[in-house]
């Protein structure tokens, strides 16, 4: 675990640090060396913005946990709250408004969390040393750009599909749903069979629903949509039982991490299609199976102290 609270955090700071050197020097191409045959909105290593994004969504609470831990001392709770902010400047400098609602959601989850169990005045000095940092950093890099994002509400630049496009495709997609609404038409087949059901005329290939739960329904009807939430509620009753004494228990800091970042993709996935992406899809899976494992560090630890006791 402590191998883990480095490498994913210096992970996400690399990334991160890659995707401002490249917004701040971008010739619209990836890597600067390609450029994508469909159009795109570039950020960092992905094609869409958003799936950036939700790439940032699940790495960020894992350093943003540790360093409100007890077991973050010193310069490695600053270098972990540097990472975190980094992390989190450039969910809200790529632009996706579906990111930055969904790392609202995360951190109104944390600060619902330290509320109710009412944790010292060091976790909140350290929670609010990291959003000042994370401010100053939007602030310095792109206030003025993020500012005519967050307010163009029913406009969209670039290559992207519009807001109302997006609730034309949802409507269409409720068609698709209602004529097969137990099995659905099979999985990965949306955009073979979305065309039959399309009402508008558009130069864009609509190759996902850019809502993962409509889509879900579509390609796997209400059986596996039931199946979807059933594993979310294991998730979250596996993640839940142990956050009691998180910043002290290694077992609840590590639940709670991974749970914030499945959230994010979770309330994420309203909009966008992050769980299409295998990469961001991977991670996700990986954060649910540990937010929901059972309790196992510490636990040799324990038990060769009791083997101590009773050969004394």
């Amino acid at each position: 675990m402590k191998t883990l609270a480095i490498v994913v955090p210096v992970y996400g700071f690399a990334v991160a640090m890659f995707a401002l050197i490249q917004s701040m020097s971008s010739n619209d191409k990836l890597y600067w060396l390609r450029t994508p045959r469909s159009g795109g909105w570039i950020y960092g290593p992905y094609v869409n913005h958003n799936h950036y994004a939700g790439l940032m969504e699940m790495l960020t609470p894992i350093p943003l946990v540790f360093a409100l831990t007890r077991n973050a001392r010193g310069p490695r709770r600053t270098l972990a709250a540097i990472a975190a902010a980094t992390m989190t400047g450039t969910i809200f400098l790529s632009g996706s408004r579906g990111g930055m609602a969904a790392f609202a959601v995360q951190m109104a989850i944390l600060a619902a969390i330290l509320i109710s169990q009412r944790k010292g005045r060091r976790v909140a000095l350290a929670l609010g040393v990291f959003l000042l940092i994370g401010v100053a950093l939007l602030a310095w890099l792109g206030g003025g750009e993020l500012a005519k994002r967050m307010a163009s509400i029913h406009t969209e630049a670039r290559a992207e599909l519009s807001g109302g496009l997006r609730m034309t495709v949802n409507r269409d997609g409720l068609k698709m749903f209602a004529q097969r609404p137990w099995l659905g038409w099979g999985l990965g087949v949306f955009p073979d069979v979305y065309p039959q059901f399309r009402s508008f005329h558009t130069n864009f290939f609509v190759n996902e629903a850019h809502d993962d739960y409509l889509q879900l329904l579509v390609e796997m009807g209400g059986l596996g949509f039931a199946t979807m939430l059933w594993f979310v509620i294991v998730m979250y009753r596996g993640a839940l039982k142990k956050l009691g004494n998180w910043p002290e228990d290694i077992n609840g800091a590590v639940a709670l991490a991974a749970m914030l970042g499945a959230t994010g993709i979770l309330v994420h996935s309203f909009v966008d299609f992050n769980l299409q992406i295998p990469a961001n899809a991977a991670l996700f899976y990986v954060m649910c199976v540990v937010a929901m494992m059972e309790t196992r560090f510490g636990q040799s630890r324990r038990k060769v102290s009791r083997r101590q006791r009773c050969a004394g």
